[in-house]
C-alpha cells in the first residue's frame, strides 16, 4: 500500500514541480535510498531484474532509488534528467500470471531510459508489452498487484495505471494523487483494452481489494490538502498524516486508512520510507529524504545530486543500517520508550532550519552546489547525533496488552534476521 501525489509547475505557486510519495510495506522490510551510477552496456546485453532476464540498453542513466531491499527495481526514484517515478499497487481483475517485470522493474528500467516523464510513460508501456508484469511483490508474504505510476518532470506530469497489459493514461494539468486503487475514468489520453471514452477504472476494478485498502480514503485525504500554495515542508506533512480516528494515539494502534500508514493486528502494511522531490528546471533538484520508515516521526533531510551525505548511499549494506538504526527509535515508541512529542518537536526545528538555508541558497542565480553538498552534510551531522541521542537498548521490549503488542513483538523478533537479502542493487 501507498501513496504518491503530484503538482505541476504552472499550478503551483512556486513555479516549480512537486512529487511525493510514501512507501508502505511490511513493516520488517528494509527500505534503501541507493544511488546508481550511468553506465554503458555491450550491445545484446541482458539485464536481470527480479524475476527475469531482459535486453539492456546501451547506456543506462543514473538513478536515485529508493526500494525493498530485495527487489532489483523500487518504489520510487529520480534520474539525472530530473525525471521522478513512483508507483502504487492497484488490484485488478486482470488473471496474474508467472513471473515476470515486477512493477518496481518497470519503475527502474524507465528512470535508467527516459528523459522526461512523457519518455518515462512510452518506456513503461513499451515493457508491459513486450514483458508483462507479474510475480510475488511480497518481502515475507504472497502479495501479488498490477500496479498505476505517476511520472513527473519539472514540465509535465503524467499518471499511467494498468491491468494485466490494459492500460490508460493521462496527462495531469494541476495536481493529482493515486494509490492502491484505479482512479482514471473516462478522460484518458492513450489506452489500450478498452475504447475511447469507456470507464477504466469501472471495468477493471477488482472491488474488494480495492474496498479494504483503504485507499479511496487516503487519496481524498491527501487531493484535499493539495494547493497551490503547497511547499515542501507542507508536503510533508501531508505524507505524516493520520486518519482522525487514530491521530494522537498512533503508536497504539493500526491504520490502514491512514497515509503515515501504522501497522499492527491485521494490518500488514506500514510506511517505511517518504520522499519529497522539488522538480526545478534549471536550478538543482532537492530530495527531501528519511530514509527511515514512519515519517510522523523520521526527519526529512535535504539530498542533492552532489550529496554523499547519508540518507544517500552507494553500498546497500550501509543503508540497511542506517534504515534499521531509526527503525529501533520507530520500535522504541511503540514500547513508550521514546518522548515521541519532544522528538516531533527536535525535527520540526531542524527541518525549518534545513528549509531556510536550502530556500536561501536556491535564491542565487546560480546555486553554489557546494554549499548544498555542506547543507546536506550538515543535516546528516545533526540528525544523526539526535537519533544517537535517543536510542534505547531495550526498544524491543514492549510491555502492552492486545493483538497489537503482540503483532509488534513477534516483528521486533524477527526484525534484522534477513539482512543476507541485500543484493538486489
Amino acid at each position: 500500500m501507498c501513496d504518491t501525489f503530484g503538482i505541476t509547475a504552472d499550478w503551483s505557486e512556486h513555479n516549480v514541480a512537486y512529487f511525493a510519495k510514501n512507501s508502505d510495506r511490511s513493516p520488517n522490510e528494509p527500505h534503501l535510498v541507493l544511488r546508481v551510477p550511468a553506465a554503458n552496456h555491450m550491445t545484446g546485453s541482458m539485464v536481470r531484474c527480479t524475476y527475469i532476464n531482459i535486453p539492456q540498453v546501451e547506456h543506462t542513466r543514473e538513478v536515485i532509488l529508493y526500494k525493498p531491499s530485495w527487489i532489483w527495481g523500487a518504489e520510487m526514484g529520480v534520474n539525472d534528467a530530473r525525471v521522478a517515478i513512483g508507483n502504487e499497487a492497484v488490484f485488478t481483475k486482470a488473471k496474474k500470471g508467472e513471473p515476470a517485470l515486477l512493477g518496481m522493474d518497470i519503475l527502474r528500467l524507465a528512470l535508467e531510459r527516459a528523459d522526461s516523464a512523457k519518455k518515462a510513460i512510452e518506456v513503461m508501456i513499451k515493457l508491459l508489452k513486450e514483458h508483462g508484469q507479474g510475480g510475488n511483490c511480497g518481502y515475507d508474504k504472497e502479495f501479488r498487484y498490477d500496479n498505476s505510476y505517476l511520472a513527473a518532470d519539472p514540465k509535465e506530469t503524467y499518471v499511467l495505471e494498468t491491468s494485466g497489459k490494459n492500460y490508460v493514461v493521462i496527462k495531469v494539468d494541476e495536481k493529482y494523487a493515486i494509490s492502491n486503487r484505479l482512479s482514471i475514468r473516462k478522460d484518458h489520453i492513450l489506452r489500450e483494452g478498452l475504447s475511447p471514452g469507456e470507464n477504466f477504472s469501472k471495468r477493471f476494478t477488482e472491488p474488494v481489494f480495492s474496498y479494504f485498502s483503504a485507499a479511496k480514503t487516503r487519496r481524498s485525504q491527501v487531493t484535499e490538502k493539495l494547493s497551490p500554495a503547497n511547499d515542501s515542508y507542507e508536503l510533508m506533512n501531508i505524507l505524516r498524516n493520520h486518519n482522525e480516528n487514530i491521530e494522537g494515539n498512533e503508536f497504539n494502534h493500526c491504520s490502514i486508512a491512514s497515509v503515515c500508514m501504522h501497522a499492527g493486528g491485521l494490518i500488514g502494511d506500514h510506511t517505511t520510507g517518504s520522499l519529497v522531490a522539488v522538480l526545478r528546471p534549471e536550478k538543482p533538484i532537492t530530495l527531501w529524504t528519511t530514509g527511515s520508515s514512519t515519517p510522523c516521526i523520521s526527519a526529512f533531510k535535504p539530498v542533492f545530486w552532489n550529496t554523499d551525505s547519508a540518507p544517500l548511499f552507494s553500498d546497500p549494506k550501509a543503508s540497511f543500517e542506517y534504515w534499521l538504526k531509526r527503525e529501533h527509535i520507530h520500535r522504541a515508541a511503540i514500547a513508550d520508550k521514546v518522548d515521541v512529542i519532544s522528538l516531533r518537536e527536535r525535527i520540526t526545528t531542524l527541518e525549518k532550519e534545513w528549509l531556510q538555508k536550502e530556500n536561501e541558497i536556491m535564491q542565487e542565480d546560480t546555486p553554489d552546489t557546494s554549499k548544498l553538498a555542506a547543507l546536506s552534510a550538515e543535516a546528516d551531522k545533526q540528525e544523526q547525533a539526535m537519533i544517537d541521542e535517543l536510542y534505547n537498548e531495550n526498544w524491543r521490549e514492549i510491555n502492552k496488552k492486545g493483538r497489537y503488542a503482540r503483532y509488534w513483538n513477534r516483528k521486533n523478533e524477527k526484525l534484522g534476521h534477513r539482512e543476507s537479502n541485500l543484493t538486489k542493487a
